[in-house]
């Protein structure tokens, strides 16, 4: 749960402002549609502008300088990052060029007022992957400012996925399938199967019927899944440790976090973060949301374990007649 109106919390690079709507997360993802949660370094003339394209869940976490931003990015799940280069006094390309490289999964949006200085800068950080520009009082109507953050916070990696699963997502009701991508593209917002059901209106025990109907596996198993996938799209940034992730992702102690990776994707982080390509990924990710490619295995187990009960049975019965001379 997440209440406010506002929290203010220290930390090594200064204070920020954490903005916050009011109520369960959960529940506002489905009700309101896109929930963006977004961390600004921009100066005052530039932050009600962006405030204005704000829907009343959003959360906006406010960073005084370039160390508290980098904070927030290490340990906020962030659906995007929206700076001024020169949001410290001086125009800084460098500093802002080396957080896009370090935390690449992270969307970054400049917000700039255009003139020679700038047109530079923003050069040098598109080629380490700045996401998009927005000119101030040109490209940055409240409607506009909206729709390009909103785009920019889609995660192909999460997309990928989504797409792959749509052949169980298509037996699902139209309301629990968006809580279900919800859950994919924000899984610090859900933490239990009992959140599930509350962003889709339903009681526990439907959520359970509609998953066995499905042929998905429980919802917590799919909690799991979605919070292990984004923890492996973070684990390939050189910025992102695995305490980072996991605090990121919700978890109390990282070591969680690195049991259920390996539960889930059958390898260690350190080599998940080295060489598990996106599209392994997924497909593991699929392997443990989805039963279909377990349930032959669980048949086949399931029917060896009554054999094996009935060869001791006879073994017994075998014993007992020997007992009692029917030999």
């Amino acid at each position: 749960m997440i209440h406010g109106p506002a929290q203010v919390r220290s930390n090594a690079g200064g204070f920020f402002v954490r903005e916050l709507g009011t109520g369960s997360v959960a529940g506002q993802l489905h009700r309101s549609g896109k929930l963006l949660r977004i961390a600004i370094f921009l100066p005052a003339w530039q932050s009600a502008q962006i405030r204005a394209a704000m829907n009343t869940h959003d959360q906006i976490c406010v960073a005084d300088s370039w160390d508290s931003l980098e904070s927030l990015v290490r340990l906020e799940p962030l659906s995007v990052v929206v700076f001024n280069p020169a949001a410290a006094g001086t125009m800084d390309n460098a500093r802002a060029c080396r957080l896009i490289r370090k935390y690449a999964s992270i969307p970054f949006v400049a917000y700039v007022a255009v003139d020679a200085a700038v047109v530079h800068g923003i050069a040098h950080m598109s080629n380490d992957g700045l996401q998009d520009v927005v000119v101030y009082h040109s490209d940055d109507s409240p409607v506009r400012f909206r729709r390009t953050l909103e785009r920019v916070s889609q995660i192909p990696q999460v997309s990928m996925l989504i797409g792959k699963l749509q052949p169980w997502f298509s037996q699902l009701p139209a309301a629990l399938v968006d809580v279900l991508r919800d859950t994919l593209r924000d899984p610090h917002a859900y933490s239990s199967a009992e959140d599930i059901a509350a962003g889709a209106d339903v009681t526990l025990s439907a959520l359970y019927r509609s998953f066995r109907n499905a042929r998905l596996n429980s919802p917590k198993s799919f909690v799991i899944g979605a919070r292990v996938f984004r923890g492996c799209v973070y684990l390939k940034d050189a910025g992102f440790s695995i305490g980072d992730v996991s605090m990121k992702l919700g978890y109390t102690q990282p070591r969680i976090f690195a049991h259920h990776i390996e539960c889930v994707l059958g390898d260690s982080p350190s080599k998940v973060r080295r060489s598990l390509a996106d599209e392994d990924a997924v497909n593991r990710i699929v392997s443990w949301l989805c039963s279909s490619r377990r349930h032959a295995s669980d048949l086949l187990q399931h029917h060896v374990a009554r054999v094996v009960c009935f060869l001791a049975l006879l073994d017994w019965f075998g014993d007992l007649a020997g007992v009692l001379g029917f030999s």
